[in-house]
């Protein structure tokens, strides 16, 4: 994964709000005064940029009760364990089938090269940049609240 870009991202998501970070002139200075160079910055905005759906160059829009079959780069990068989380998430109602083609489609671009597999951590990370830009909140909540029922020590 291209972690310089995904330094980025995370200390963007927990910093700002994804949906109007490339709109404060602001944020760019303090992502220069953190640390993170101008080509970083860059490639984090327009990481950003192609969370927006209406930015995505479907075919057609993708049916919820469609069944995803991944290409061989895909599996790749996200293997089985992302891909089954993908499909819970979807399953759960957390996302759309469209939601879910974005989640991958970032997930594939933050690869550096085919063969680099992906982590469930970064996926999660990924799948709640794609909800928090795209302003889904009822889609997030519901992604913030697995997630902590996920983590050890969680009363279940």
């Amino acid at each position: 994964m291209n972690e310089n870009l995904l330094d980025v991202l995370l200390y963007l998501f927990e910093n700002f709000s994804l949906a109007d970070a490339e709109h404060l002139s602001s944020v760019r200075d303090d992502l220069g005064d953190a640390g993170f160079f101008d080509d970083e910055i860059d490639d984090a905005f327009a990481w950003i940029r192609a969370t927006d759906p209406a930015g995505q160059s479907m075919a057609e829009t993708p049916s919820d009760d469609a069944i995803r079959v991944y290409a061989e780069r895909e599996m790749h990068v996200l293997d089985a364990e992302c891909r089954g989380y993908l499909a819970q998430l979807q399953q759960a109602g957390v996302l759309s089938a469209t939601a879910r083609e974005i989640v991958i489609d970032r997930m594939m671009a933050l690869a550096e090269d085919a063969f680099e597999g992906a982590e469930i951590e970064q996926l999660k990370w990924v799948v709640m940049m794609v909800l928090s830009s795209s302003g889904q909140d009822q889609a997030y909540a519901r992604m913030e609240a697995m997630i902590h029922a996920e983590s050890p020590g969680a009363s279940h």
